[in-house]
């Protein structure tokens, strides 16, 4: 192995071993913490806000510039579909096909 390969192993166990002792402090402090039902609340909460965020980044964003408006029309699209109980097979082929037939016809 070269120099920087050795790096970049130790960094994957590293991250593996992390990512072990995260699940395992999970499951073994389950039944040892507990927390009040409003601290459930703002955890989950934090996390929606976490996704929707992500969402919306990755919406608006291809890499470093705007993903253009044809993109966001086909997520409006899909939350519409989404949010009328279509199913996700559904939801995901209406916004693919929105937003390549908008780019097809020149909008960015």
């Amino acid at each position: 192995m070269k120099y920087s390969e050795s790096y970049i192993f130790v960094g994957i166990v590293i991250l593996a071993f992390g990512t072990y002792l995260i699940r395992y402090s999970g499951f073994y402090l389950a039944n040892r913490m507990t927390f009040k039902e409003h601290h459930k609340q703002l955890l989950a909460d934090s996390a929606c806000v976490l996704l929707f965020t992500l969402a919306m980044f990755n919406t608006l964003f291809s890499e470093t510039h705007f993903s253009g408006i044809s993109k966001i029309i086909g997520v409006s699209v899909a939350i519409i579909f989404a949010w009328k109980k279509y199913s996700l097979i559904v939801v995901i082929l209406v916004a693919m096909l929105i937003t390549a037939s908008l780019r097809y016809l020149g909008i960015p």
